[in-house]
């Protein structure tokens, strides 16, 4: 089996290094590594052709055209992504080639969690059986755990363009229309959270939600269906902004999630958003109570 890796890299070279050490620790042969610099103006292109990738260098167009344009030069029937902060675990792609058979098109895994100061926490892949029915109203593959076959991401259109996020999950839902989805469910790909990283901007992801919930999320409903499920995908989205403001210390926390329990107030749906609405109303009050404390202190103190 011919494995393309395709890693798209913009200003990325801080993290190339330690990438491309992981892709090169693989226990399976690869047919090429590809680095699609776009637009970087850093050292991304020079240093990654020194640590022995092929560079493929186009204008800045976002993540979705760096993707598609790797894709579409890769010489191999299935490519492995991974973005350029994110390593693999060595029998990572190992693992995923023995999982695959005649009519799956797409191999994902669990993801290790880590930052500047180390791991910290795994989350294991979903059992296939669940994920059609999941990727209605929320993503479980992160995009550099996928295995996916290349003709079929071309056969579906590659990654839809002009997204601010959720490119990947437009891609699950359309991936899983035409083929079948394999996983394994250890975490072997390590995924860097930092808090300046486009995952860290609820708003961003927000507006890419809103881009895709009609054209891709509900396309397949009609009626009342279409409008109910519209309305549980927001509020369950709402609920993820809310925990993404609160993991990343903004103000807006309290309100994505009371927008959350507007939006669908029903508790049979995730009923765990009302105690995570309380938890926010709680952290809003503590701060508000630090707060004024810190600006009626006695004269002559500090």
């Amino acid at each position: 089996m011919k494995i393309s890796v395709v890693i798209p890299a913009y200003n990325a070279a801080v993290f190339l290094p330690r990438c491309l050490k992981s892709v090169f620790a693989q226990t399976v042969k690869l047919e090429e590594v590809i680095v699609v610099d776009d637009g970087s103006t850093d050292n991304t292109a020079a240093l990654a052709a020194e640590l022995g990738a092929r560079v493929i260098s186009r204008k800045n167009g976002g993540l979705s055209a760096a993707r598609n344009t790797g894709i579409q030069g890769a010489l191999s029937e299935w490519i492995a992504l991974l973005d350029a902060d994110d390593m693999w675990a060595p029998e990572k792609l190992e693992r995923q080639v023995a999982c695959i058979q005649p009519d799956t098109i797409l191999v994902y895994t669990g993801i290790r969690f880590f930052d500047d100061h180390g791991t910290h926490g795994e989350r294991l892949a979903i059992d296939p059986s669940s994920v059609s029915k999941m990727l209605r109203f929320r993503n479980p593959i992160t995009p550099s755990t996928a295995l996916v076959k290349r003709d079929a991401v071309m056969q579906v259109g590659g990654f839809r363009d002009g997204l601010p996020g959720c490119e990947d999950w437009d891609m699950w839902v359309r991936l899983q229309r035409i083929g079948q989805f394999k996983s394994v469910a250890a975490a072997l790909t390590d995924y860097y959270v930092y808090p300046n990283s486009l995952s860290a901007n609820p708003e961003r992801m927000l507006q890419a939600l809103d881009q895709i919930i009609n054209t891709t999320l509900v396309a397949d409903l009609h009626g009342f269906r279409r409008w109910a499920w519209r309305r549980r995908i927001l509020a369950t989205q709402l609920c993820s902004a809310g925990l993404i403001a609160r993991d990343n210390g903004l103000k807006s926390e309290f309100h994505y999630m009371l927008q959350s329990l507007r939006t669908w107030p029903s508790p049979l749906w995730q009923p765990q958003r009302f105690v995570m609405c309380a938890v926010s109303a709680k952290n809003m009050l503590l701060s508000r109570i630090g707060w004024a404390k810190s600006h009626n202190r006695p004269e002559g103190m500090n």
